[in-house]
C-alpha cells in the first residue's frame, strides 16, 4: 500500500527552484559589477543566499526514495525501481543533454553548428554537455546506489536507524582524504560520496516522517533561526573571501552541508501551514515545485538567448531591469511550458515523473 504523498514537499522543492534560477541570473552582475558598489553588495548577497538547492534536491530525493520504499522493501522490487529510473530520469537527461550540445553551439557565433557522436559521449558520463546539467551526474549516482543502501538497511536495523550518522562519518572520511590527498579525485564535485550525508540524512527523515514532523512542530523556531544564522555567516564569510579571507576547509564543509539541511526543514514545515493556512499560494508554489525538473532543464537555454540579446551595460536603471526581466522570463516561462505539456501522456520523456 502506497503512503500519502508529502505536498509539502512541491514547496520546498518550488523555493529550491526558484534559488536555482537567482544563481544562475546573478552570476553575471556578480563578475560585472564594481566590487564594494551597493549594487554588487545586493546582487552577491541574493547569490550567496541562494546556495542551496542542490543540497536540498538530494535530500528531498533521499527523504522520498527512503519514505517511498523502505517499509515494503525486498530485493524483487530492484529491477521495477530501476526500469523506472531508466525510463524518468536517464532519458531525459539524454535527450536535454543532446539538446545543450546543439544549442551552446548554436549559441556560439564563433562556432560552426556541428554533432559527433564521440565527442558526445564524452560529455555524457559527468553530465558537461550543459553548465547545469551536473546535478543529473549526482542524482543518477544516488539511484543507482539506493537499492543496496536500503537492502542493507532492511538487513541491518542499526544502519536503518543511524542512516544520518553513518552518512555524515563517510562524508566526514572523504573531506579528509580529498584535504590531505597528493592530487584531487577528478570530478570530485560531481561524485555522489560529496553529498553523501546529505541523502542519508533525507533517508532518515524519510523512514520516520511524522515523528519528523512532530519534532518540528515543537522546535521550528530555533531551526528557521538557525538557517537564517547560517545563511548570514556564510554570506559574511563570502563577503570576505573577496578580499583574500580564506575559508577553512571544515568551515565551508559545515556550512555547505548545514545550510541546506536548515533552509530544506524549515520550508517543509511551513509548507505544511501555508497548504492549511494559505491554500492559494501553497497551491501556485506546488504547480511550480511539480514542475521544477521542467524548469530545471528549460531555463539555461532561455538565459543564454536572453542575455545575448537583451545584453545592457552595467550602471544605471536598465541593467538592473534587464535583469530582473530576465528573473521573471526564467521562471514563468519554462513553469508555463511545461504545465501545459504535462497534459501529453508522452511528456515524460522530456520532464521525467
Amino acid at each position: 500500500m502506497s503512503k500519502p504523498k508529502l505536498l509539502e514537499l512541491d514547496i520546498v522543492r518550488a523555493v529550491a527552484i526558484v534559488a536555482v534560477l537567482l544563481i544562475h541570473a546573478t552570476s553575471t552582475p556578480r563578475v560585472e559589477l564594481p566590487l564594494c558598489s551597493r549594487s554588487h553588495t545586493l546582487y552577491f548577497g541574493i547569490n550567496n543566499m541562494s546556495y542551496f538547492p542542490v543540497q536540498a534536491f538530494i535530500l528531498l530525493s533521499g527523504l522520498v526514495l527512503f519514505y517511498s520504499y523502505f517499509d515494503n522493501w525486498s530485493v524483487r522490487r530492484v529491477p521495477g525501481f530501476y526500469r523506472k529510473r531508466l525510463q524518468f530520469i536517464l532519458i531525459p537527461y539524454l535527450i536535454w543533454s543532446c539538446f545543450y550540445y546543439l544549442f551552446d553551439q548554436w549559441l556560439n557565433p564563433a562556432v560552426e553548428v556541428h554533432f559527433s557522436l564521440q565527442e558526445f559521449a564524452k560529455l555524457l558520463p559527468w553530465a558537461e554537455a550543459g553548465y547545469h546539467l551536473y546535478f543529473m551526474a549526482l542524482i543518477m549516482q544516488f539511484y543507482a546506489l539506493f537499492p543496496v543502501l536500503v537492502t542493507l538497511a532492511k538487513l541491518w536495523r542499526p544502519l536503518a536507524r543511524y542512516l544520518w550518522l553513518f552518512g555524515i562519518v563517510v562524508q566526514i572520511a572523504f573531506s579528509i582524504y580529498s584535504q590531505y590527498a597528493a592530487e584531487p579525485l577528478p570530478h570530485g564535485d560531481r561524485l555522489f560520496i560529496s553529498y553523501f550525508a546529505l541523502f542519508c540524512i533525507g533517508g532518515s527523515l524519510g523512514m520516520n516522517y511524522e515523528r519528523f514532523a512532530g519534532w518540528l512542530n515543537r522546535n521550528i523556531y530555533w531551526v528557521t533561526a538557525a538557517a537564517a544564522s547560517t545563511g548570514f555567516v556564510f554570506l559574511l564569510l563570502s563577503l570576505q573571501a573577496q578580499y583574500g579571507t580564506q575559508f577553512r576547509s571544515w568551515e565551508f564543509e559545515l556550512l555547505f552541508n548545514a545550510y541546506p539541511i536548515l533552509v530544506a526543514i524549515s520550508f517543509m514545515w511551513i509548507g505544511r501551514h501555508w497548504l492549511s493556512s494559505a491554500p492559494r499560494w501553497a497551491g501556485a508554489l506546488s504547480s511550480l515545485g511539480a514542475a521544477s525538473f521542467g524548469v530545471y532543464f528549460i531555463h539555461p537555454a532561455l538565459l543564454g538567448y536572453y542575455t545575448m540579446h537583451a545584453a545592457v551595460a552595467p550602471g544605471g536603471w536598465e541593467y538592473h531591469a534587464a535583469l530582473w526581466g530576465g528573473i521573471v522570463l526564467i521562471l514563468v516561462v519554462p513553469w508555463v511550458i511545461v504545465n501545459q505539456l504535462k497534459r501529453v501522456k508522452a511528456s515524460w520523456i522530456l520532464f521525467g515523473k
